[in-house]
C-alpha cells in the first residue's frame, strides 16, 4: 500500500514538473487548435452574417469576455503601464489579419486559409529582413521553394475541386504579413515586464472599435438584426464559437509569446494545417483526399527546414 501512494506521489511530482516545464508549449499548442478550426467557422457564419457583422460581433464578445477576466484578477488596465504598442499589434492582429480571412474566406476554402498559416514561419525571416535587417539563411530559400511546391499542388487541386479561388488565398496571404509583422514587433514586447492580459485587452478593443467604427460610419447600409441573430441557427452558434475561440486563441498565443523562442513558436504553425483540415471536413463537411494531406505534408516538410538548426531553436533573439 505504502509504495503504491508512493509511485502515485511520484507520479504527480513528474506531471506537475513536465507540465511547469512545458507550459509555453501546451498554450502554443491551444493557440494553434484555434488558429486552425478557425476557419470554417467563419465560412459556416458568413453564411448569414456580413463581413463586418461578424468582425465586430467576434471582438465585441472576445473584448468584454477579457474585459471580466481583467477585473476579476485585478489586472491594471492603465494604458500609461502598457504604451501604445498593443493598439499597433491589435490593429494588425488580430483586427486587419481577421479581416483578410473573411474576406478571402468568402471567396476560397477553408483548406486554402490554413494552409496558408502553415507558411506563416516562412514569412518570419523576409518580414524581419525588412524591419530588423537580419540575414536570411540558404536553408529558408530551400524551406521557401519545398513550400510552395506544396502550396502549388494544393491550390491547383482545390481549384480543380471546385473550391478554391486565387484572390480568395491572396487576400488572406496579406493577412498572414500582417500577422508576421505582428510578431516580429511584440516578440521582445511581450518578453517584458508588461503585463500580458492588459495587452490582450487593448488588441481587442482595437478590433471591437475599429469594426463597429466601419460597421456604423463607414458602412453604414450593413444590416445587421438584432432580433434575426438571437436566434440560434448554426451561423450563429459558428459566430458565437468564433468569439470564444478569438478570446481564447490570442490569450493563448501571447502567452506563449512571453515564454518560447520564436523559433520553437515557429515550428508549432504548420500544425495548423492538418488541424483546420480536419475541423473544415467535420465543421462544413469539407472534400478531403490524399492530395490534400500530401500538400500539407510537403508544407509542413518545407516549413521546419528553416528552424531544424538547434542554435535558432533555442535561441532567445536580442532584435
Amino acid at each position: 500500500m505504502i509504495q503504491y501512494l508512493f509511485l502515485d506521489v511520484c507520479a504527480q511530482i513528474i506531471m506537475k514538473n513536465f507540465f511547469n516545464n512545458n507550459i509555453g508549449y501546451f498554450a502554443m499548442l491551444m493557440a494553434v487548435i484555434g488558429f486552425g478550426s478557425g476557419p470554417p467557422f467563419v465560412t459556416l457564419a458568413l453564411k448569414e452574417f456580413f463581413i463586418i457583422d461578424l468582425l465586430a460581433v467576434r471582438f465585441l464578445i472576445a473584448f468584454f469576455l477579457m474585459l471580466f477576466f481583467c477585473i476579476v484578477m485585478r489586472v491594471n488596465l492603465s494604458i500609461k503601464e502598457v504604451g501604445l504598442k498593443p493598439f499597433l499589434m491589435g490593429l494588425l492582429n488580430p483586427f486587419l489579419v481577421t479581416l483578410s480571412f473573411h474576406i478571402g474566406l468568402l471567396l476560397t476554402s477553408p483548406v486554402n486559409g490554413v494552409a496558408i498559416i502553415s507558411t506563416l514561419p516562412l514569412m518570419q525571416p523576409f518580414v524581419a529582413k525588412i524591419f530588423l535587417n537580419e540575414k536570411i539563411e540558404i536553408k529558408v530559400i530551400i524551406g521557401v521553394l519545398i513550400t510552395l511546391i506544396g502550396t502549388y499542388l494544393l491550390l491547383t487541386n482545390q481549384f480543380k475541386l471546385g473550391v478554391g479561388n486565387y484572390l480568395g488565398d491572396l487576400i488572406i496571404f496579406l493577412g498572414m504579413v500582417c500577422a508576421s509583422t505582428n510578431e516580429v514587433i511584440g516578440r521582445k514586447f511581450m518578453q517584458t515586464k508588461v503585463n500580458q492580459l492588459s495587452v490582450n485587452t487593448f488588441q481587442y478593443l482595437t478590433g471591437f472599435v475599429l469594426s463597429f467604427l466601419i460597421l456604423f460610419i463607414i458602412w453604414p447600409n450593413s444590416s445587421f438584426e438584432y432580433t434575426y441573430h438571437l436566434k440560434f441557427t448554426p451561423s450563429v452558434m459558428a459566430a458565437l464559437t468564433l468569439s470564444f475561440i478569438t478570446f481564447a486563441a490570442y490569450l493563448f498565443y501571447n502567452y506563449a509569446l512571453r515564454r518560447l523562442p520564436v523559433g520553437r513558436i515557429s515550428l508549432m504553425y504548420p500544425l495548423t494545417g492538418p488541424i483546420g483540415a480536419t475541423s473544415a471536413w467535420i465543421v462544413i463537411d469539407a472534400e478531403i483526399n490524399f492530395k490534400i494531406f500530401l500538400s500539407l505534408l510537403i508544407i509542413l516538410i518545407g516549413t521546419i527546414i528553416p528552424y531544424i538548426d538547434k542554435k535558432s531553436l533555442t535561441k532567445e533573439t536580442d532584435t
